[in-house]
């Protein structure tokens, strides 16, 4: 019986850590990206820019599913899941709105794509985290 017991301790740590490390690779990826695209913004790197979004993408993509979300969020704010879960899919369509701005060369227009990715990202982490 103590033998069931611990395997299961274990299989829970193991299964928390893997969400966290899912999230900390996920944020990690993801402000790389938005780091490539505001230096492509700044210096008229366009190859940055699609770089970086690249990256936002893959990153976002890691940490945007209700039950990634919901395993690395602490016990009180479990409920905040859908907040989590709307900002990755804001970040998912201004991810394609900057790329589809930057083929028509509406550079402006992909800038201010970029500036809702960020606000995005600040919305959430501000709710999730009690700024």
């Amino acid at each position: 019986m103590k033998l069931i017991n611990l395997l299961a301790a274990t299989m829970l740590t193991v299964s928390l850590a893997s969400a966290e490390d899912v999230m900390k690779k996920s944020m990690s990826i993801m402000e790389n990206g938005m780091t490539q695209i505001q230096q492509g913004f700044l210096n008229n790197n366009l190859e940055l820019i699609k770089s970086g979004s690249a990256l936002v993408k893959e990153g976002n993509a890691l940490f945007s599913k209700k039950e990634v979300i919901a395993e690395y969020l602490p016990k009180n704010k479990k409920h905040m899941v859908n907040v989590a879960e709307n900002a990755a899919k804001r970040i998912d369509l201004d991810v394609t709105v900057l790329e589809l701005n930057l083929d028509d060369k509406a550079y402006i227009n992909a800038a201010n794509a970029y500036s809702d990715m960020l606000n995005a990202c600040a919305r959430c982490h501000s709710i999730v985290r009690s700024w």
